[in-house]
């Protein structure tokens, strides 16, 4: 073998690894890519869960107030309907009355 041979087939040989790095780096710029990709797609899907379970909790915790804000209404109208009917029965007796003061001072 002569030395333009070795030299010839250096060069190939180093064609030959400069061929396999790039194609090293490129694969690893796909995956790095893929990864950043999918990455993103379960950040996306982690918050659209978190976001889900959130309004979830805000729903059932505005239905507990709804019930609780019935609840004390109820209480409220039935408070205001005893006490309508006690100054209703209250306005009788005084309307009794005045009209027995005022049919005595005749």
């Amino acid at each position: 073998m002569t030395r333009a041979d070795t030299l010839l087939k250096v060069k190939e040989a180093e064609a030959k690894a400069a061929q396999i790095v790039k194609d090293a780096q490129e694969k690893q710029k796909v995956i790095v890519a893929n990864a950043r990709r999918d990455a993103l797609a379960r950040m996306r899907d982690s918050e659209a869960k978190m976001k889900e379970e959130r309004e979830k909790t805000i729903l059932a915790e505005k239905i507990k107030l709804d019930a609780a804000r019935q609840e004390q209404m109820a209480k409220g109208n039935a408070e205001a309907n005893k006490a309508l009917t006690v100054s209703d029965s209250k306005v009788f007796a005084i309307k009794s009355y005045l009209k027995e003061s005022f049919e005595k001072s005749l």
